[in-house]
């Protein structure tokens, strides 16, 4: 149920591990995610996707477009 899926403390998510978070997901403040926007492109990521379908929706979009997407583009 992705009504649910992304929210924190959601029992459902307790299945996937760590090391597969840091491994697919895009994590803390935006220098931190353009670090690591910056790692997959050197490994030939040209393209990612945004998640929204957690508790800060509107947080992070306006995070992406104020601080992310203009640094890459």
């Amino acid at each position: 149920d992705y009504s649910h899926h992304g929210r924190a403390d959601n029992h459902t998510t307790d299945f996937v591990p760590d090391d597969v978070i840091d491994r697919f997901c895009l994590l803390g403040p935006p220098t931190a995610q353009l670090d690591k926007l910056a790692q997959l492109q050197e490994l030939g990521v040209d393209q990612f996707a945004i998640y929204a379908m957690h508790d800060a929706r509107e947080a992070t979009i306006e995070a992406y477009g104020q601080s992310v997407i203009p640094t890459l583009s």
